[in-house]
């Protein structure tokens, strides 16, 4: 249930962040799987930026859905889901072949605070990732 883990009644908004980074990493988890499984020639420019327009709009989709059934009920801010979730796809690309070295680094070009707490963000994508080592 999405109130379990994102509402700000029940969780503070670290555990919201967290929750979302978890999230995320469990959608670059399974979309790097559906890549390797096609085994899809990754090979040009074109391919990389597919992949990643792809998964921002899963990124954004999902956090509007979120925002849209808990209402004033969630905190995240856009940049900070955007942030956590390409931190997560760029995590679970960096750990995967040497094939998706490359896209891997298109999500962490990408990143961008303007102006966010980078550290409070990068302690929560620490934390989560820690519980998947």
């Amino acid at each position: 249930n999405q109130q379990l883990l994102f509402s700000r009644r029940i969780n503070s908004i670290d555990s919201v962040r967290l929750n979302f980074y978890q999230t995320c990493l469990l959608c670059a988890i399974k979309t790097i799987h559906y890549i390797d499984s096609i085994d899809v020639a990754l090979s040009s420019k074109k391919h990389y930026n597919f992949i990643y327009d792809s998964a921002c709009d899963t990124i954004q989709y999902t956090f509007l859905l979120i925002s849209s059934k808990l209402k004033n009920d969630f905190d995240l801010l856009w940049e900070e889901a955007l942030w956590l979730g390409n931190h997560a796809f760029s995590s679970v690309l960096k750990t995967k072949t040497a094939r998706n070295e490359s896209l891997a680094d298109l999500f962490s070009e990408k990143r961008d605070l303007q102006g966010l707490k980078r550290a409070d963000l990068v302690n929560i994508a620490k934390q989560a990732k820690s519980l998947f080592d």
